[in-house]
């Protein structure tokens, strides 16, 4: 289906609209309906699997709920549908999208680099329970990290870890091995790293 973004609608339009559509992905970007790149790369793919499975290893299964990317994340003025969700676990299991994520993350391609390094942790970060946003590179095992620190804020700037790094986040007691994040993954052929 062809949407136009010039459209504006209300929320609860978008949800219905995305409610009834068999194929495609869709965000909500403050009263348009934008539509999403679909089909993304077996690296990306498995990237985003891995950072579920390992958060559902690491997060108590009563208090947190983890979910990838068709779970949608109410900013206000946008929702977005990230790579990987979590959230508490308490919550009624209807809702179409949650406000109170504590992590969120996202896997690079080409066509998001601008909007998941740029746009969206503006809006991610101006939810008050978010913990942490993650970033990960499908290019090079690569993955960036803002933290909401004691001050309640965040750095402008994200920390960056590599291969042998560590995902760390005391808030929610995770800490993730990048190397099982991109265990057996060759980096990408013909792209260059992404760069903050």
């Amino acid at each position: 289906m062809n949407v136009s973004a010039y459209l504006k609608v209300d929320k609860a339009a978008f949800f219905d609209f995305v409610s009834r559509q068999a194929e495609g992905r869709f965000e909500y970007e403050e009263g348009r309906i934008v539509q999403q790149m679909t089909g993304g790369t077996r690296r990306h793919a498995v990237i985003a699997q891995r950072l579920v499975s390992l958060l559902e290893r690491q997060l108590d299964a009563a208090a947190w709920l983890v979910t990838g990317h068709n779970r949608g994340v109410d900013t206000g003025p946008t929702v977005r549908y990230p790579d990987v969700v979590v959230e508490p676990a308490s919550g009624t299991w209807d809702d179409l999208s949650t406000a109170a994520p504590a992590l969120l993350a996202e896997v690079l391609s080409p066509s998001t680099h601008q909007l998941d390094m740029n746009v969206k942790p503006a809006e991610y970060m101006s939810l008050p329970s978010l913990k942490a946003y993650i970033v990960a590179s499908q290019d090079a095992p690569q993955c960036w990290l803002w933290l909401r620190g004691l001050d309640g804020r965040f750095p402008e700037l994200p920390q960056e870890a590599g291969r042998d790094g560590t995902i760390a986040v005391a808030a929610l007691g995770l800490a993730i091995p990048l190397a099982e994040v991109y265990r057996g993954l060759a980096p990408a052929a013909g792209r260059p790293p992404h760069q903050t």
